[in-house]
């Protein structure tokens, strides 16, 4: 089950794999507050601008935080491979030790 908070943005659940279609992908800076911190920190958000989300046509988008995921994804996003097929992403573990599984279909 994928949650939506605000329909603007997808919520990803563990161990639940979510198929999207991306219309574009862009990273932003945003300002975060560190979990063990409480810091305020700048960091690179690659942002999935998604046209379908499970087979539901949606207007929305995905954020992704996690660097390993950006280098998952860039090398499809600068072929272009990532707008003309299905991603399916599946969230894995929690916290620090959280992992994103991808699957270009």
């Amino acid at each position: 089950m994928v949650s939506e908070r605000r329909q603007t943005f997808v919520v990803l659940e563990p161990e639940v794999p979510v198929m999207v279609r991306v219309r574009a992908a862009r990273t932003e800076d945003r300002e975060i507050r560190d979990p063990r911190t409480r810091a305020i920190k700048v960091v690179t958000v690659l942002v999935l601008e998604l046209s379908e989300v499970n087979g539901e046509l949606r207007q929305t988008e995905l954020s992704l935080t996690s660097r390993n995921a950006q280098d998952q994804l860039q090398p499809w996003i600068s072929s272009g491979e990532l707008m003309r097929r299905r991603l399916q992403i599946t969230l894995r573990g929690h916290g620090y030790a959280t992992e994103y599984e991808t699957l270009l279909l």
